[in-house]
């Protein structure tokens, strides 16, 4: 009883699968697309996150940028500050040039 059991068994599953394949194409076909919308799901979903993680390095990367930005402005304002300017030139031996020592060299094109 048990072979003739599994031999039933069998034609029943051989019988379902058959009749699926013939009289619910239907069927077939949007079980074939629901599984390709979740595929593409999944995709998404995955792109998604992929691109949000891109997003929030470069919002990091900006606002390293930006501060380092604000440093070099601070440096800039620092550095080109009159009364510093004046202490170096002092040093360096540099004086204000008056009219008696300036000379004008004008060069003219040919």
């Amino acid at each position: 009883m048990n072979n003739s059991n599994a031999k039933t068994r069998f034609s029943l599953v051989k019988l379902m699968i058959d009749d699926f394949f013939k009289h619910q194409k239907l069927s077939m076909l949007l079980v074939i697309l629901i599984i390709g919308s979740a595929f593409s799901v999944l995709l998404v979903t995955q792109q998604t996150r992929k691109q949000l993680f891109e997003k929030e390095q470069l919002i990091l990367e900006r606002d390293v940028l930006e501060s380092e930005w604000r440093n070099l402005i601070i440096e800039e304002n620092v550095l080109a500050e009159p009364k510093r300017i004046e202490q170096k030139a002092n040093t360096l031996g540099m004086q204000y040039v008056s009219s008696k020592n300036e000379t004008v060299i004008v060069i003219k094109n040919k």
